[in-house]
């Protein structure tokens, strides 16, 4: 089922189309699903490298079925200077609910910056200003995925906004927030090397077992 490297299953609907991600065999969940897509924005701002730390809680509430992986999780992630909290739910950013279901704050010392696709808010002591200065703006537009892709074809410049190296810097943390909720453990990592230090449990996560013949 789903993946020649994946554990040989019976079939079962629920491991076909959207429901495969809630099983470990395939996915990390619909919190690897999000996580991306938010994260992103404060990876991306604040030019965030790897986590030295992680730790991870959550479980099953809502979903009640044969599937596996958490559908409420929170997970801390201690950066150099920074410590980034993760909230997956199935409720918008609390507190700013008017803005849709997902979204990035940012919480400084003199004033937080919540924002999402579509829009961004400021706020000073609590209170929202619209009136704030914006600074000048360093990323030009994008065209859309598809035409940076075709682009990058058509001229051989395979460096794309969000490139395999980009996407790997930025979904490893998230995995490393499941390895985190599946020990049950605060974990510790060696970026340099890839490596979760002095914790065999976490570390037997970063590799998958493949299914002969396949092999990685």
């Amino acid at each position: 089922m789903l993946g020649s490297h994946s554990p040989l299953r019976p079939y079962h609907p629920l491991r076909s189309h959207g429901h495969f991600r809630h099983f470990w065999d395939y996915s990390g969940g619909t919190f690897i699903d999000f996580w991306c897509h938010i994260i992103d924005a404060a990876v991306w701002a604040l030019e965030l490298k790897a986590p030295r730390s992680i730790a991870a809680i959550g479980g099953r509430f809502f979903l009640n079925d044969e599937t596996e992986t958490p559908d409420t999780l929170e997970a801390v992630l201690e950066y150099p200077g920074l410590v980034f909290l993760f909230s997956f739910r199935p409720t918008p950013l609390p507190g700013f609910q008017h803005m849709g279901s997902i979204g990035c704050l940012f919480e400084g010392t003199e004033a937080s910056l919540v924002t999402n696709y579509e829009q961004h808010e400021v706020y000073v002591r609590g209170k929202k200003v619209d009136d704030f200065p914006h600074p000048d703006r360093t990323i030009p537009d994008s065209p859309g995925h598809l035409r940076e892709f075709l682009d990058a074809i058509k001229t051989r410049n395979l460096e794309t906004t969000c490139n395999v190296r980009y996407g790997h810097r930025l979904t490893k943390a998230g995995h490393l927030a499941n390895i985190a909720f599946r020990t049950g453990n605060r974990i510790y990592w060696d970026d340099e090397r890839e490596r979760i230090l002095g914790d065999k449990s976490a570390n037997q996560y970063l590799k998958r077992r493949f299914r002969k013949p396949w092999k990685l």
